[in-house]
């Protein structure tokens, strides 16, 4: 097992009940010899001395970590994997916030974790994530690496849009549809499950697609294999929209955190991303467990 020596700490920003939790670990962590990173404006908020932590802005503050600590809800957890990029560097997500599937330990369970990873007694799962390309008349515009999900979607104006799927150059359906949802089995349990999807577990090398709301009712959440190319298009109906294409409200969101506008003439790619999300668990956490607390699952019979 890696020596975690480096830790650097990612706070929700907006919550006093982190920044608290931040300066206990921040303490814990030093009286125990460890070098400790925290983000600028967390430092700012609970002025904690620079000897106990150093402090960096939030997107270089993972360079030379063993691990980051996430300390809020998933929201923070999107937040530390936007900072970390394609640096394997492992995170651990302690939840502040109501659900937290990414931030699964306790923060009543914070320190007990910390101490059983550095006696080694950890494991570190590895996820897929989500490579997007948007394509303008052939030529790329746009690209974006997701945990998450990728979310088209109508804009402003109450209305279905309409789009052509295609996975490996191979066509799968038209839908006329309030959007659509490409999710990882990460992603399976945040906007997809919301709208119908399957949990998919993440150790299952698949990606989701679920429609938002479909006219079809027939057109159901399907799972695929992860290595194929997911192609959306938007056939055109020709009239005034097809002459000011900018007129058409289509929108993508990308982890719930960035958009992009869309027009006619785009075509979106997505696939998976060749790196990968470096997760750290307590021993004592599973997969399954998770689930039945998040989702008040029924105990098992007889315990």
């Amino acid at each position: 097992m890696k020596i975690m020596q480096n830790i650097g700490i990612i706070t929700k920003k907006s919550d006093p009940g982190a920044w608290e939790a931040t300066k206990q670990l921040a303490l814990w962590l030093y009286h125990r010899g460890k070098k400790v990173t925290i983000c600028s404006e967390t430092a700012e908020a609970i002025g904690l001395d620079p000897e106990v932590a150093q402090n960096r802005p939030q997107d270089d503050l993972p360079e030379g970590q063993d691990m980051v600590v996430v300390i809020g809800g998933d929201g923070t957890f999107l937040a530390g994997f936007r900072a970390i990029g394609t640096r394997e560097i492992p995170l651990l997500g302690i939840n502040m916030g109501r659900l937290g599937f990414l931030t699964e330990v306790p923060s009543d369970a914070m320190f007990e974790t910390m101490e059983e990873v550095f006696a080694g007694h950890y494991r570190v799962e590895s996820r897929t994530l989500l490579n997007l390309r948007v394509l303008r008349h052939g030529e790329e515009i746009f690209s974006h690496c997701v945990m998450n999900d990728v979310v088209l979607h109508k804009g402003t104006l109450a209305r279905m849009i309409e789009f052509q799927v295609a996975i490996d150059d191979q066509f799968v359906y038209t839908a006329r549809a309030d959007g659509l949802i490409l999710a990882t089995p990460t992603g399976s349990t945040a906007y997809a499950l919301s709208a119908g999807g399957p949990i998919i577990h993440p150790g299952i090398d698949a990606l989701l697609l679920t429609p938002i709301c479909p006219h079809t009712l027939t057109n159901r959440p399907i799972a695929v294999p992860g290595y194929g190319e997911i192609s959306i298009t938007f056939p055109g109906r020709g009239g005034f929209l097809d002459r000011h294409p900018e007129q058409r409200d289509r929108l993508l969101t990308l982890d719930g955190q960035t958009g992009f506008s869309l027009m006619d003439a785009d075509q979106v790619l997505v696939k998976r991303s060749e790196h990968r999300l470096q997760v750290l668990h307590a021993p004592n956490r599973n997969y399954y467990a998770v689930l039945r607390e998040k989702l008040h699952w029924g105990e098992q019979i007889g315990s």
